[in-house]
């Protein structure tokens, strides 16, 4: 659920309804908070078990490799698959394997194209979406570049040569795994300590004070989400038993609601107890300040306002990071929720 492609993502799903082979996969994207479906639960371990098979699979384990998630008949997809292609074959970054993940259902039309075109790229077919859905590669195409130690470092639309080259010699030359919240290229950096004294949104009883004020003696851990979306609703949720554990070490939680109206909010959270005080943006203003491209987006701060995790709401890994500022022995957060990878 990209905000700044929502118009282009419900016109995709429209034509995706048409191949019945996606519709089940697909479903869920319909339902909101308060839908007559539960939001999909997603295993912890389902997303790394599937990326590291496939890693494994097509030999890419200990190697940086680009990725395109694509479509025979998109226009997108066919043009970045021959700028791959063109790469590979001039052998213009050393080190760097390429595949394509291929999303169409007919599996023969599919094959057809690949040998009339003669890309000579390695192509794995993924008609359920099943690996997309694993790697986050919710619109065609979608690029994922992948570091030596199986962890995403870009995902997005194609970048052009000359990144993808800077990025994978950065990626060829590091030594040390640094983990799932290893920093993603092309994110763009946000001032942090300007945004926690400057966002100044209201509760529900119409408070108003900086983020910063709310920072507790351990940190502080805001959940950016909105109403609409299952992945929001699922991790809504679960909060009030991650903000429990939290509030054990004196980390405050939030939860943000951005870019909806007063009453849609009200609806949702006026009458229910979420476990953490609940803020809210009806305008676009505090999205593009934190620049939250999906929600539901966790954001966990250390006492001193730095940004000690940025990503999904899975809550294993925001554990994880808690732990290490909080000096905490491994392991020791349990929340006894997964949260999600999707959204």
């Amino acid at each position: 659920m990209r905000w700044q492609s929502r118009g282009l993502a419900l016109r995709r799903l429209s034509a995706w309804m048409a191949l019945p082979a996606l519709v089940a996969g697909l479903a869920f994207v319909l339902y909101g908070c308060g839908g007559d479906a539960p939001p999909p639960q997603t295993p912890a371990a389902s997303k790394p078990a599937a990326t590291e098979a496939f890693l494994k699979e097509q030999g890419l384990a200990g190697r940086v490799a680009l990725i395109q998630f694509g479509l025979v008949g998109s226009e997108l997809s066919e043009a970045g698959l021959k700028e791959m292609a063109s790469l590979n074959r001039a052998g213009e970054i050393q080190g760097l394997a390429y595949v394509r993940v291929e999303e169409n259902p007919d599996r023969k039309a599919a094959d057809d194209y690949f040998a009339a075109q003669a890309a000579g790229l390695p192509v794995h077919h993924d008609a359920e979406s099943a690996l997309a859905k694993a790697f986050d590669a919710t619109a065609w195409p979608t690029y994922v570049l992948v570091d030596k130690f199986g962890h995403v470092r870009y995902r997005g639309s194609w970048p052009g040569a000359e990144k993808v080259a800077e990025w994978a010699i950065l990626l060829r030359e590091e030594g040390a795994d640094r983990g799932p919240s290893a920093p993603m290229f092309g994110v763009a950096a946000v001032d942090v300590p300007r945004l926690l004294a400057e966002t100044k949104l209201p509760d529900l009883k119409g408070d108003i004070k900086p983020l910063r004020e709310h920072i507790g003696k351990g940190g502080l851990m805001a959940l950016f989400v909105d109403t609409k979306c299952p992945f929001s609703g699922q991790a809504i949720g679960e909060i009030k038993t991650v903000a429990a554990t939290l509030a054990r070490h004196d980390v405050s939680v939030l939860l943000i609601n951005i870019g909806e109206r007063r009453s849609a909010v009200e609806e949702c959270y006026a009458q229910r107890d979420v476990g953490a005080p609940v803020l809210y943006d009806v305008s676009t203003a505090t999205q593009k300040a934190w620049k939250v491209d999906v929600v539901p987006t966790v954001v966990l701060f250390d006492s001193g306002g730095a940004v000690a995790y940025r990503g999904k709401a899975v809550w294993k890994d925001v554990g994880a990071a808690a732990e290490k500022t909080l000096n905490l022995p491994a392991d020791s957060l349990k929340f006894g929720v997964a949260g999600t990878g999707f959204g």
